[in-house]
């Protein structure tokens, strides 16, 4: 946990703190809040102006509650009620100084990082890689998606002397923010995933997606390793000019861990082998946690893990809560996977769903995928598509962009009558209730603003002592 005197805090900030540092009595600030609910007595409060709140009026509870010092920006002192019994500090912006501290944080511990990112994938690979490499070092991993400009630093202010390896997931929705937080974390090892259609409306194209990728690798230094889908063609064009180390994985294409004779079980769980010798078992749904594991061992083997040993600690890999988790309510069996969505992730889940060998009903429940701008109702009608392909044998969707993949799977071919639209989860809900029978298996996905937990959370309010 970050550890500063008011004395060190004078070099980020201007004004009171500064002033108190200079003659204060040396007292530490122990942790960094930007949240009064979570506030502990000791931190040192960061008031930032976000969508809905403004950290700024909640300056006199944090303090209430034990905040040893407050940064506030100059342009809201008017916000700083009088007489504050605690150091101020003012910044032209509180999330600056919020990087520069966790950049300076960083660099005070010596320990390795190891950073991911990726369109799809990215949080289950970073679980994957924190598990593994747990099985011999002490670990510490980004919380849920602590993965934004405000994520990664409360995750970097977590480390402490005693980490040995930090395991971090680097998100964006623009150019200029993985590279911003590249530079921040300072990783000796950096993992793509893959580029997919995701943020299509900030960014407008795969090319300018996978630009914002590769600013992870832009901004390594020279001496350090990456492990990079090999599979992706985008990603296969830079290996081709990547200056540095790379390690391969994949399933198509020779890599440095290559799955082979991949075999899907009844129960949608995947075996294959690792480059055509171990055994790979992964009791998980998706064909893509394939690539996730591959990089996993891949980290693992980094840092001085044999294959074994990485294989021996992902059989008991348990999946991150929303995320393709596998829940049996009654006698039905709920894959949630709500935790968001995008055409190749929302693809997957399906193709998923029908892997699984069930005498009941395969149903899929899908919300709208956001943030995919002009190509938005193509992407939907895709899936739509998709739906009908596999033979979904109940389609419900949610939402106005859902709609095109309800029309995209009735003009694929899927009966009219096997197919609703509904602008809200209750509504979704009440038919999906009405129509679920014992040995049926649920898909319920859509982007993060949908909130189709709600429907995951309506099925099991119907059995509240078997789920």
């Amino acid at each position: 946990m970050l550890s500063l005197s008011l004395k060190e805090l004078g070099k980020f900030a201007n004004g009171k703190a500064l002033r108190e540092a200079q003659n204060g009595n040396g007292e530490l600030i122990q942790g960094i809040s930007i949240d009064t609910r979570t506030l502990q007595k000791g931190n040192l409060f960061v008031a930032l102006q976000g969508e809905k709140f403004d950290g700024h009026d909640f300056i006199q509870e944090a303090v209430q509650k034990g905040a040893k010092a407050v940064i506030v920006e100059k342009s809201k002192l008017n916000k700083v009620p009088e007489n504050l019994a605690v150091p101020v500090g003012l910044v032209e912006d509180s999330k600056k100084t919020l990087h520069e501290l966790a950049k300076w944080y960083r660099q005070k511990l010596d320990l390795k990082v190891v950073a991911v990112t990726g369109t799809n994938g990215k949080t289950t690979t970073k679980e994957m890689i924190a598990q593994v490499l747990s099985s011999r070092y002490k670990v510490l991993k980004a919380k849920e998606s602590f993965n934004n400009q405000i994520g990664v630093p409360l995750s970097i202010f977590e480390f402490t002397p005693e980490t040995q390896i930090a395991v971090l997931e680097l998100g964006m929705s623009n150019l200029g923010e993985i590279a911003q937080l590249t530079k921040i974390a300072g990783p000796c090892v950096g993992v793509i995933t893959n580029i997919g259609p995701a943020h299509l409306e900030s960014l407008h194209s795969l090319e300018k997606i996978a630009q914002a990728k590769f600013e992870l690798l832009d901004n390594l230094p020279p001496d350090k390793t990456v492990v990079l889908n090999i599979d992706d063609p985008f990603i296969q064009e830079k290996i081709k000019r990547e200056r540095h180390k790379v390690v391969s994985y994949g399933i198509k294409n020779k890599a440095d861990f290559q799955a082979n004779e991949v075999l899907i079980s009844g129960n949608g769980h995947i075996d294959f082998k690792l480059n055509k010798k171990l055994a790979v078992r992964l009791n998980l749904l998706g064909h893509h946690n394939i690539y996730n594991a591959l990089a996993a061992i891949a980290v693992a083997n980094l840092f001085k893990i044999e294959p074994e040993k990485a294989i021996e600690a992902l059989n008991n890999y348990q999946p991150a809560k929303f995320r393709m988790e596998t829940i049996k309510i009654g006698g039905v069996n709920l894959i949630n996977d709500s935790y968001n969505a995008n055409p190749t992730s929302m693809q997957s889940a399906l193709e998923s769903l029908m892997q699984i060998k069930s005498e009941g009903k395969k149903i899929a429940v899908l919300g709208d995928m956001l943030e995919l701008g002009e190509q938005s109702e193509e992407f939907h009608q895709q899936v739509g598509q998709k739906t009908a392909n596999l033979g979904v044998a109940l389609l419900i969707t949610v939402g106005e962009l859902a709609k095109h993949i309800a029309a995209g799977a009735i003009q694929s071919g899927l009966p009219k009558e096997k197919v609703f639209n509904f602008s809200d989860n209750n509504l979704a809900l009440q038919l999906l209730l009405e129509n679920l029978k014992e040995g049926d298996w649920i898909l319920v996905k859509g982007s993060r603003k949908m909130k189709m937990e709600e429907i995951v959370a309506g099925v099991q309010n119907l059995y509240p002592n078997q789920s």
